[in-house]
């Protein structure tokens, strides 16, 4: 067993001692870093004004947020509509021109931010016209100038979430590409959603969601580029036949690359994510862990937190990057330039990426989606487009793990095989 483990250290001294390896390594933390920055340089708070600087502004939005933290109750909700009709009430509030009556940043802050979150989901839910509705990033807003809290009573607050749970339902059977059994799984989810829900800030998650699929991205290119000589250097550098005519050179030799290429994906993968997640929580706040996801995206039907939304992300992610990182692997079985092993890994990561398959034709979308730039994507990981398998219907999470731990078993034996078996010149 030391003489496993010794030729696995050897493996990975031999990894860090090539420049490649160190220089992507340092462009991932930079990556991390400046994302992270610009999650917060890069959005526009309403407490801009007066040359604040963008994190001043987030502090004091976030405070506004948090002054009305709590239960999204029936009081809750009667608060904020409340708070609506005494806002539209007051011309003061308004900018009024030729060009229509614009809300004033200082009335949007004392009336609608604090309850952000609430307003937002009673404008998506109420609308009737889905042309009114458009995305900001993950979530899903009311772009039109009059919007439905601007029309509701207080006493509608008491329905609420019954109108919710009728609307996500209604929107659920809407999806005529579904099949029936998609439509009771989600029905099933839903069902499994505690309400009321909870009102916090919890803009460290979100940011984390909305950059997820840049790091992953960035994560797997230095995968690739880190592991693709593992295999193709020995081709390279001639010492493939002292390898394989070693003492353990087509048992444990193979299986120590095998183990590294293993390792290093999985533990890069869970030191840059768990990493990137902490930077922007140290940064935004870590506040808004058990807010529901519906909260974030108003029609998913999964009954999970934000928290949870964002572990089984990078759950996910990891699992597609150990799978990523054998595919790497047996390309460099394949290939003798460890070049153009990185070049068939990024064509394997990014080509999929290129092509936009409508999901009416489902058997093609969906297998578009099990490759990397599409698997790592927050909104797809949370997609109402499930998988069914011989009668199963699984979660895009669920299948995207299960998918990556069956292709990784498959690939690894494929792999050993090429290196031990190839023609030695």
């Amino acid at each position: 067993m030391n003489s496993f483990f010794d030729i696995v250290s050897f493996e990975y001294k031999k990894l860090f001692k090539r420049k490649s390896t160190i220089i992507s390594l340092l462009l991932l933390l930079i990556v991390v870093a400046l994302l992270s920055i610009a999650s917060v340089t890069g959005t526009m708070y309403w407490h801009s004004e007066g040359g604040k600087s963008g994190f001043e502004a987030m502090k004091l939005d976030r405070e506004v947020i948090r002054s009305k933290k709590g239960v999204m109750d029936e009081a809750f909700i009667k608060e904020a509509i409340e708070q609506n009709i005494i806002m539209i009430d007051n011309d003061d509030n308004y900018l009024i021109n030729d060009y229509g009556r614009h809300l004033k940043g200082d009335a949007y802050i004392k009336y609608v931010l604090p309850y952000k979150k609430i307003v937002n989901m009673i404008n998506v839910i109420y609308e009737v016209n889905a042309g009114n509705l458009g995305t900001d990033g993950l979530q899903l807003k009311n772009i039109s100038d009059v919007k439905p809290i601007d029309t509701l009573t207080v006493e509608e607050a008491e329905n609420f979430y019954t109108y919710m749970n009728q609307a996500l339902i209604a929107n659920v059977n809407r999806l005529w590409d579904l099949s029936q059994n998609e439509k009771e799984k989600h029905i099933e989810m839903l069902s499994q959603v505690k309400t009321p829900y909870y009102n916090e800030h919890y803009d460290g998650y979100l940011n984390f969601d909305k950059y997820l699929k840049v790091i992953a991205l960035c994560l797997m290119i230095v995968i690739a580029i880190s592991i693709s000589p593992i295999f193709a250097d020995e081709y390279y550098l001639k010492t493939d036949q002292i390898v394989l005519s070693s003492k353990h050179g087509k048992g444990k030799a193979i299986f120590a690359k095998l183990f590294t290429g293993v390792t290093f994906s999985v533990s890069l993968s869970i030191i840059t994510l768990f990493g990137f997640l902490l930077f922007m929580l140290s940064i935004h706040g870590f506040s808004g862990a058990n807010m529901a996801i519906q909260t974030m995206a108003v029609y998913s039907t999964y009954p999970i937190t934000v928290l949870q939304a964002s572990l089984i992300a990078i759950a996910v992610t990891i699992f597609i990057a150990l799978f990523f990182g054998i595919v790497t692997m047996l390309f460099s079985s394949w290939f003798k330039s460890s070049f153009l092993v990185a070049i068939a890994s990024f064509t394997f990561l990014f080509m999929p990426g290129l092509f936009n398959i409508s999901h009416k034709n489902r058997l093609l979308y969906q297998i578009l989606q099990m490759f990397p730039a599409k698997a790592t994507e927050f909104s797809n990981i949370y997609s109402e487009y499930l998988f069914e398998i011989f009668g199963f219907v699984l979660t895009p999470a669920a299948f995207y793990i299960i998918f990556s731990i069956i292709g990784s078993l498959l690939i690894i034996p494929i792999t050993k095989c090429a290196f031990k078996n190839h023609q030695i010149e």
